[in-house]
């Protein structure tokens, strides 16, 4: 008999990635910080790399960093390829771990990540929709 094995999402991880995913697809601003999703600023020519050195806190993952750091939790992986080395499992990063973010030279946040875990905390989680009952045949 075969297992499932699910991994808890937790309400964060559920806003970050709705919150993420319509604002790419419907491009409404990330928490109202700023137009289509991002939540940061970046020229249109072309960037050098900068790499950002983040100490994971208590209750962050891949994508709500993503979230932050790229405006779209779906990059998650990007943050993952960049730290194989020492993230054995992307569900489970570990606190006060340094996980390196590779960014554009002149990225530059609205808000410090601390604010930024804060005001996701206080947005309510999306609500589901009931499910449609079926016709009586």
């Amino acid at each position: 008999m075969k297992t499932m094995v699910r991994s808890p999402l937790t309400p964060q991880l559920l806003i970050a990635l709705f919150v993420g995913v319509l604002g790419v697809f419907v491009g409404l601003p990330l928490l109202g910080l700023a137009p289509a999703g991002k939540l940061f600023s970046v020229s249109s020519a072309q960037a050098s790399p900068m790499e950002i050195q983040h100490p994971v806190g208590p209750g962050e993952d891949l994508h709500l960093l993503a979230a932050f750091y790229y405006g779209d939790a779906r990059q998650w992986k990007r943050i993952y390829q960049a730290n194989r080395h020492q993230i054995k499992n992307p569900n489970r990063i570990v606190p006060k771990q340094t996980l390196r973010i590779v960014v554009p030279d002149d990225w530059q946040p609205l808000m410090p990540f601390s604010a930024w875990m804060e005001r996701l905390r206080e947005t309510p989680p999306p609500t589901e929709k009931p499910a449609a009952k079926e016709p009586k045949q």
